[in-house]
């Protein structure tokens, strides 16, 4: 006749091993969770704390050349970092949009002022624009009244 295990000693085996796994993946888990956590917190954090706080405007009335197809602003940063310029929309009175890409090279440096002429070949009929940087929410818009740029409050 054979003898086997416990019913009461096979369950109290298994229940230890299913435990003692249990613990090994939660532990991996949580970790693994943190390590994330902390690096998504390192890459967004200085990103957001200057973006909370960046704000610039146009300094004057701009201009817009029709011959030259240049758009002059001066603009000005009011805040005590760099803000980088991504890209000039210009919206149309026929509801097209049209993106120029500034490709991140326009840096208007920590409270300053700085001169900008745009080339805009999409003729002068915009009624309307938008001068944006890497911070999403951080625009400045202005409006195009016969080649006269102001900034719209």
């Amino acid at each position: 006749m054979k003898k086997g295990i416990s019913p009461l000693i096979a369950a109290v085996i298994l229940i230890a091993a299913t435990m003692s796994i249990a613990g090994i993946l939660s532990y991996w888990a949580s970790s693994f969770v943190q390590q994330r956590l902390t690096e998504s917190e390192n890459t967004t954090t200085v990103e957001q704390t200057q973006c909370i706080g960046a704000k610039f405007r146009i300094y004057s009335t701009g201009t817009y050349n029709n011959d030259t197809d240049t758009l002059h602003v001066i603009l000005e940063n009011q805040r005590s970092f760099d803000i980088t310029l991504k890209e000039l929309d210009l919206f149309y009175p026929n509801d097209e949009l049209k993106k120029i890409s500034l490709n991140g090279s326009e840096v208007l440096e920590k409270n300053a002022l700085k001169s900008y002429n745009f080339n805009v070949t999409t003729g002068d009929d915009f009624y309307k624009g938008q001068i944006r940087t890497t911070c999403p929410d951080v625009y400045v818009e202005f409006t195009n009244n016969a080649g006269v740029i102001q900034q719209v409050s």
